[in-house]
């Protein structure tokens, strides 16, 4: 009996928090079959909870500590200065499934997958995903496909637009966008969801395949900028039927894919992280400083001269902070997030290193080290950790729930490319983690006006289709997605997999139709991102997403 193929759906940002909600208001009935009739459950997200650290664990069924991603960002200490470097498909460490079905001669189609940017040629017919620069990139494959879509009137878009065209300034563009009953928004995420439906089943239609990947990033986008809507019945009256009029959409989007692929696939849903409310914004570097873990220089840095001194050379006379905001020009763009440092390494023993983490100034691996490793190093850490979870905000109550060293989540420590320390915030008091303003002294920020949800580790899977248990509940974690989808094609286990087959979804006879593959391993296909690329369009969106 030839295996199924399978069917990922992606649904960014999903939880169960906010799908059992809907589905008991008869929101989503096509959800509400699905999972009456296959097997569902949490799925714990990776630790940070950010989207492209997630979606690596699912593309490549291992661990942060494999894979290298830690966030949309990692800072990165040359020669004194912290340099913020994006994150993209170019720095994982591990075999993506791309990989790993090319060399078992299996044909795979993505679409919007994130962390799939840069594409290789090798990788089937590709649509990259979130880290994508801007449709002036080659985020595809074939080289054709942009063109056979516009041929079927596909107007294929990226992502939403977050108000970049609607006004100079980053709060006017999202209060623009956000405002006026959100129509600009909705309408954006309406026209971007349906074209990407538009692509998935002209390429159902048009392909052969074995693993169809899709992500739809609409539930992410809505709860970032509405989650008091799913929490406060009386929140937003104006549009919570127009909001919810996408979530119906896509419940419908969920049954059509599924009655199109269900005689020949299995259906897998998953997402990234869950979500809850959002309270505020927490400036790690400035409690790093206060507490005397890290130290500045008395005077302005280099660097920061150096991009006045650009800017000025740009044509860019105003305030420099707005005139790098407003400059359609890459490198002043750039400098808006890198090469601003006055850190005095000398004294300093802690940094903030990406999402919710930080990194100690270890000697032998950080250029300036001054912590000796050993006994030194874990003390240290030890220190930090305590000082973390006596943190309290203003009503007395506490801001970090849990702390974790690397070795904890990843078996190690003190690695190269890694944090040491990672937080996460309580359910309470959840803020999100941001570099102080130049000079500021304020532990806490302000919560931006325009935002209300931020991630938590409770993401959602589904598993449906002939062989799959009806009703069953299994907690899972986001690195057995690829080891399950693979059990499910009766294909080999890559050697590096830290996830398990989430066995429990399949009933006995599926079970037993399996071979007992051993594990097997697979080269990473080397990939790099075009040194033409323009990021201005990927620090929009992250903007506009509160992740920097």
């Amino acid at each position: 009996m030839t295996p199924p193929k399978v069917f990922l759906l992606g649904l960014d940002g999903a939880t169960w928090r906010v799908l059992d909600k809907l589905i008991a208001e008869g929101v989503m009935p096509n959800l509400a079959a699905l999972s009456a009739g296959g097997t569902r459950g949490v799925l714990r997200s990776t630790i940070p909870y950010s989207t492209p650290v997630a979606w690596s664990s699912v593309l490549t069924g291992v661990r942060p500590f494999k894979h290298g991603i830690f966030g949309c960002h990692s800072m990165e200490n040359r020669d004194g200065v912290i340099l913020i470097r994006l994150t993209d498909r170019s720095q994982i460490k591990a075999p993506l499934v791309f990989d790993i079905y090319n060399q078992i001669d299996k044909r795979v189609i993505s679409v919007n997958m994130p962390m799939t940017y840069p594409p290789h040629p090798k990788d089937g017919t590709v649509i990259t995903g979130m880290m994508t620069p801007s449709k002036e990139s080659r985020f595809y494959f074939p080289e054709d496909l942009m063109s056979e879509l516009r041929e079927h009137n596909i107007d294929y878009k990226i992502d939403i637009g977050f108000g970049r065209e609607q006004a100079a300034d980053f709060v006017q563009k999202i209060t623009a966008y956000l405002g006026n009953g959100a129509v600009a928004f909705l309408d954006d995420l309406k026209h971007v969801s349906e074209e990407r439906e538009k692509a998935v089943f002209h390429l159902l239609d048009s392909r052969e395949w074995d693993l169809f990947m899709v992500t739809m990033v609409s539930m992410d986008r809505i709860q970032h900028y509405f989650w008091d809507l799913f929490e406060d019945e009386h929140a937003h009256p104006e549009i919570r039927k127009s909001i919810y009029d996408h979530y119906r959409y896509l419940d419908a989007v969920l049954g059509r894919v599924y009655s199109r692929i269900k005689d020949e696939a299995l259906l897998v849903v998953c997402s990234d992280h869950g979500f809850g409310k959002y309270s505020g914004n927490f400036h790690l570097d400035v409690w790093l400083e206060k507490m005397g873990y890290l130290a500045r220089k008395g005077n302005r840095p280099m660097a920061v001269r150096l991009a006045k001194k650009i800017a000025k050379g740009l044509r860019i006379n105003k305030i420099l902070a707005r005139s790098l905001e407003r400059s359609k020009k890459t490198l002043a763009k750039k400098l808006m997030f890198a090469g601003t440092s006055d850190i005095d390494w000398s004294r300093t023993k802690a940094y903030v290193y990406s999402t919710d983490s930080i990194r100690i100034n270890l000697k032998g691996r950080d250029q300036y080290g001054i912590v000796e490793p050993g006994e030194e190093f874990e003390n240290l850490r030890e220190e930090i950790k305590q000082e973390l979870l006596g943190i309290t905000v203003a009503d007395g109550t506490r801001l970090i729930e849990k702390v974790h060293f690397a070795d904890d989540l990843y078996g190690s420590s003190g690695a190269k490319d890694a944090p040491d320390i990672i937080y996460e915030f309580t359910e309470k008091n959840h803020y999100a983690t941001y570099y102080g303003p130049q000079g500021g002294s304020q532990i806490f920020g302000e919560p931006y006006p325009w935002k209300q949800g931020d991630h938590r580790i409770d993401g959602m899977y589904l598993i449906a289709g002939k062989g799959v248990v009806a009703g069953k509940k299994v907690t899972a974690d986001i690195e057995d997605i690829l080891p399950t989808m693979m059990f499910i094609q009766n294909l080999p286990p890559s050697e590096d997999f830290d996830g398990r087959v989430i066995s429990e979804a399949f009933t006995k006879d599926f079970i037993s139709d399996r071979k007992d593959h051993e594990r097997r391993s697979f080269e990473r296909s080397e990939v790099e991102k075009p040194d033409s690329d323009k990021d201005d369009e990927v620090i929009d969106r992250l903007k506009g997403l509160g992740y920097i």
